[in-house]
């Protein structure tokens, strides 16, 4: 509230010159007090965007105090002054409800700011100011009125009626005759005078007043005030661009040219907390491209200005972006992406560039878009982030494939781990090695083995899988990937397997020894296909055994096999014969050697 006694005192201090320092912080208050009241425009009072800055201003007064004192700001018509210095002025081309020029307009000639300042009187002071931003508003009074009633403890201020001196400069005659008062405000005593004056008003006044009362688009508006189609199209375009203008880019970049000047590491930690704020609105309106753009800028901070400021700018700028990584701003970018056209180029370019200033925790929320969008080039997008950001960190991708059954999304990890590399990469391979989809399983194991050949002994188990497919998938990687490692491994198997197999998976193994192993393993074939005892403790009925070897032999083809083949076809036996007489579908050497 005025404080009469300090009025003329203050009135002399404030002519006063400050010094560079002073001049600079009190310019980059009023900076964020111009920028709170913007946003208290654009928001409600209670909106996170609204408080948010309300915060950061309080800590730009808190800061200004505790260095300087109180704040004192001369109001003249289209510009402030602190001390004698002006620290703000008004462009002739901004609206009526800038700031400066509301208090002006009442009549406040100083305000003053204390230390003690609260966040609830800030709050008043902005709420009054823009009740009464217009002449048009319903409720009476002004700002210098509802100001007194307020009795704010730390915002001093002082009036004069300099408004009407300067009213009288307007050329009233240009102005158009008001409209009437709205049907529920007038009253029964002034009806009839009202009657009476519809019948006096000329014809011209009651179009004026139609005029007045629509849109300014209207075509009809065209003909009444005689525009032309030039000038009427001029003022169609005039409105239009008022209404799109983009005050979310002013917005940025009002605040990177003040981070750009900050020296004081908590300012500029308060303008980043509120940048922050407006990166969620940001992407609501899905102005992908002026998110890149801001990233981009601030990413560029860190390399430019004074060397000594760079350490502490690049850890709250990393901070910053450490912020954003948050499951609601996620979450909005993966909702966007799956309504996205995929001829939006440019949006896509603009998303693929806002992805690198993410942590690797966005990676969840784009599993969705991978598997939902038929759009090849969404997907691909998503793909490539997924893949940039797992090899920051596997974590992530890692939960996932702890929790995929479903075979779309199985194939879409498959083919983002064929990009990827590492142990952990490869452990996540082998999970989906046990896949409910026999595909996935069969392209994981595929990998792995391409990998490291000698992931085929780990997947050796396998060979006993219950699907045909797997079984054949595993001993078709033993032979494309030959080792002694494996020939033993095999050889034990079939030592060991019985008549209860299946008799395609025992003939399978057959062929796949013969087409991996070396002479090591002809003595147990030359004795399964040879020798009378196994014949007759196994029985005719198990030639599928004999058949085997002898399938075997022929496909390992060198000359200790074919030697064994040999004698096998001159044994006086009918069931080692008829073996030998099975493997004629085999295209093999060893028949020419006869």
């Amino acid at each position: 509230m005025q404080k009469e006694n300090t009025t003329e005192q203050k009135e002399v201090s404030a002519s006063e010159s400050l010094s560079a320092e002073q001049l600079q912080d009190a310019r980059q208050l009023i900076n964020v007090f111009l920028l709170a009241w913007k946003n208290y425009g654009l928001y409600p009072e209670d909106h996170t965007s609204t408080t948010k800055s309300f915060e950061n201003l309080l800590v730009a007064f808190d800061n200004y105090f505790t260095a300087y004192g109180d704040l004192r700001l001369t109001i003249e018509k289209d510009r402030l002054l602190c001390g004698s210095e002006i620290i703000c002025e008004v462009l002739q081309k901004a609206s009526l409800e800038d700031m400066t020029s509301l208090l002006y307009r009442d009549g406040i000639k100083w305000i003053e700011f204390h230390g003690g300042l609260t966040l609830e009187e800030i709050a008043s002071f902005f709420r009054i100011v823009c009740k009464y931003n217009s002449f048009t508003e319903e409720a009476e009074g002004d700002i210098v009125t509802a100001l007194i009633d307020e009795e704010l403890e730390y915002i001093d201020f002082k009036a004069v009626d300099i408004f009407w001196q300067d009213m009288l400069l307007m050329d009233f005659s240009r102005l158009p005759p008001p409209a009437p008062p709205p049907r529920n405000e007038v009253t029964q005593e002034d009806a009839t005078d009202q009657n009476k004056t519809e019948q006096r008003r000329q014809p011209e006044e009651l179009v004026a007043a139609d005029v007045s009362a629509r849109s300014i688009t209207d075509p009809s508006i065209a003909e009444q005030l005689e525009l032309s189609s030039t000038d009427y199209e001029i003022l169609q375009q005039m409105v239009q661009e008022e209404e799109s203008w983009d005050i979310t880019e002013d917005l940025f970049e009002a605040l990177l040219i003040i981070l750009n000047a900050q020296t004081e590491k908590e300012k500029f930690d308060a303008i980043l907390c509120f940048i922050s704020e407006e990166v969620v609105e940001t992407i609501e309106l899905d102005k992908f491209n002026l998110l890149a753009k801001l990233f981009r800028s601030l990413d560029n901070l860190i390399l430019t200005g004074n060397p000594t400021d760079k350490v502490w700018k690049t850890h709250l700028i990393d901070s910053f972006f450490h912020s954003l990584s948050r499951p609601e701003i996620f979450q909005l970018i993966s909702d966007k992406l799956l309504t996205l056209q995929s001829d939006a180029i440019d949006e896509l370019r603009s998303i693929d560039k806002i992805f690198h200033y993410f942590s690797p925790e966005v990676v969840p929320y784009l599993i969705p878009v991978i598997t939902q969008r038929s759009s090849p080039e969404i997907q691909q997008l998503a793909s490539d982030v997924i893949v940039r950001l797992s090899q920051q960190d596997i974590e992530p991708l890692e939960k996932i494939a702890e929790q995929q059954d479903k075979e779309d999304l199985g194939e879409k990890l498959l083919v983002i781990l064929t990009r990827l590399e590492g142990e952990r990469v490869n452990e996540i391979l082998f999970k989906m090695c046990n896949h409910a989809s026999n595909k996935v399983q069969r392209r994981a194991i595929n990998e792995l083995v391409d990998r490291d050949p000698q992931y085929a002994q780990r997947l050796f188990p396998l060979i006993d899988d219950p699907n045909k497919d797997i079984r054949n998938c595993v001993l078709a990687s033993f032979v494309k990937h030959k080792s002694s490692a494996l020939e033993n491994m095999l050889l034990n198997y079939l030592k060991g397997i019985n008549a209860q197999k299946n008799p395609e998976h025992i003939l399978a193994c057959y062929r796949t020894l013969g087409r991996c192993s070396s002479n090591q393993a002809v003595p147990f074939l030359s004795r399964i296909l040879l020798n009378r005892e196994w014949n007759s403790f196994m029985g005719s009925g198990k030639l599928i055994f004999r058949e085997g070897a002898a399938i075997a032999l022929a496909l390992l083809g060198t000359p200790e096999a074919r030697d064994v083949l040999n004698k096998a076809t001159k044994s006086k036996s009918r069931v080692i014969r008829k073996a030998i007489e099975r493997t004629k579908s085999i295209t093999v050497s060893w028949r020419g050697t006869q």
